[in-house]
């Protein structure tokens, strides 16, 4: 406050101060803040259990299609604003006309996804088809993609009855966006609605600051501080995974790990000694992570920002879990059907500004920003993209040999049958073009011009509808029929287009 009181002296500032103050004592009664629920105690397993609570919204509480049981579908959507966002849609409208072939019969690939995880822009189309489901398409366009939303955020800073963030310490920017979001979007809806909707799992992804790391709203992360994830808006997991700082507050959560009692989840239990201490292994590191959440003396709070900050690909905490599910979790959790995973990275990030390498000056503040978070955004989804890789590599290898423990065949298929692949379906990807440039040149933000994302959704639908990986992928999965016999499976062809 000191420069704006050198600026237009103590006296105006008293009274912007004091108008501030009588416009929120009128107009923010409706600024709803939702902080985490600790979990019902009839909700706990008892200790020693291999989970800390039973139910929720998780992965393998939802039910497992009846069309292809064995083939697991995930989707990451890559952060970068409405530019992702769009392309993301796209992508979805694609992977929604592009039919395969199943034992019950042709049916979207869309129908088949079993969960789709999201950050930042991506976390846009994720939350809102988890929601809506076939509604999405022609409704998504007006709720969101058309939509100014950078006159939402204008709205935050300039207008007095929106400044409540100014003089309340629990009050923040982004909770305002939380309510933007809500009212435009989601209506209330919680996780609670989204675990209703059953199969696709929607994973919105943020970075806790306190830690610099990856996080995934799912009820697996929350047990970890013993909160219930079902009451939580989606609008507020949303508006955490688009906290630019400096642009918006963290999204605050309160830990209350201490009223689980010390339970901790069966992974975490397998993890040896030697992971342990091992800074290089990577299963060691999700153990450190996860114990710092259920020990209530080192994190009491988890203050949420933008998901792209740790994670701009929305794959490092799945690629983590992958790495440190065993032969037991496989079992436990159902998975010794899947013959065939497929990750398609959906990625609308664009390219660096390289043009500042040939002039002096940089620009202004968020031109620095942008450039240095660009760098970090590209260096990070390489190693992404390698190290998920390489941990869909070691899952499968364990899913093989977990399935061949229990046989030769397994649901009428040979037990070494198990393959997966990860299909990177990205804008720089798109063949090139000026089109390519102009889209890639398209900025990061929350507005963007209507042609542009019509541009934008068409060129994720034709990314996904001819790629050549996805097609490769979909058609070296033989169809084994519901009632076969052993080693009677037929393989048919599953590419189409609708």
């Amino acid at each position: 406050m000191l420069p704006l009181k050198h600026l237009v002296g103590r006296s105006a500032v008293k009274a912007c101060l004091l108008l501030a103050v009588m416009l929120m004592a009128t107009g923010c009664a409706s600024l709803r803040i939702v902080d985490s629920k600790p979990l019902p105690q009839a909700k706990l397993e008892p200790i020693g259990a291999d989970r800390i609570s039973r139910g929720g919204y998780r992965l393998d509480g939802l039910a497992v299609s009846e069309d292809a049981p064995d083939l697991m579908v995930l989707v990451a959507f890559s952060g970068g604003g409405k530019r992702s966002a769009s392309f993301g849609y796209g992508a979805l409208k694609g992977m929604r006309d592009l039919m395969v072939s199943t034992r019950r019969g042709p049916r979207s690939l869309l129908s088949q996804v079993d969960a789709m995880s999201g950050v930042s822009g991506g976390s846009f189309p994720a939350a809102y088809y988890g929601l809506y489901r076939e509604k999405t398409f022609g409704q998504f366009e007006t709720d969101f993609l058309y939509d100014d939303t950078n006159s939402y955020i204008y709205g935050t800073y300039l207008l007095p009855w929106n400044w409540t963030w100014l003089v309340e310490p629990g009050v923040g920017t982004n909770d305002f966006m939380d309510r933007v979001y809500d009212r435009t979007m989601f209506h209330g809806a919680t996780f609670h609605d989204l675990e209703a909707r059953g199969r696709p799992l929607i994973a919105i992804g943020a970075t806790d600051i306190s830690y610099g790391t990856p996080l995934l709203l799912t009820q697996e992360t929350f047990d970890l501080i013993c909160s219930d994830l079902s009451a939580l808006p989606i609008s507020r997991a949303v508006a955490a995974s688009n906290g630019f700082p400096g642009l918006f507050s963290p999204i605050t959560l309160t830990s209350h790990a201490a009223a689980c009692g010390g339970r901790k989840p069966g992974w975490l239990r397998r993890v040896s000694p030697e992971e342990h201490n091992n800074p290089l292994s990577r299963v060691g590191v999700e153990a450190f992570r996860a114990e710092r959440y259920l020990d209530p003396n080192r994190t009491r709070y988890l203050h949420l920002a933008d998901g792209g900050i740790s994670d701009n690909l929305a794959m490092r905490s799945t690629g983590g879990m992958m790495q440190a599910i065993s032969a037991v979790d496989l079992r436990a959790r159902g998975y010794l059907g899947v013959r065939r995973l497929l990750l398609v990275s959906v990625d609308g990030q664009g390219t660096q500004d390289s043009s500042v390498a040939q002039r002096k000056d940089v620009g202004g503040l968020l031109s620095i920003l942008g450039l240095v978070s660009g760098a970090q955004i590209d260096s990070y989804n390489f190693e992404t993209l390698n190290a998920v890789v390489q941990q869909m590599a070691l899952l499968t290898d364990k899913l093989r040999a977990a399935r061949c423990a229990d046989g030769a065949i397994v649901d009428g298929a040979h037990c070494d049958d198990v393959r997966s692949k990860l299909v990177h379906i990205s804008l720089a990807g798109i063949p090139d073009s000026s089109e390519k440039e102009a889209l890639l040149a398209i900025p990061t933000g929350l507005s963007i011009d209507r042609g542009d994302v019509n541009r934008l959704v068409q060129a994720g639908y034709d990314a996904v509808t001819t790629s050549p990986e996805l097609r490769k992928f979909l058609d070296d999965y033989p169809v084994v029929a519901q009632h076969a016999g052993a080693g009677h499976a037929s393989t048919e062809n599953r590419w189409a287009v609708r």
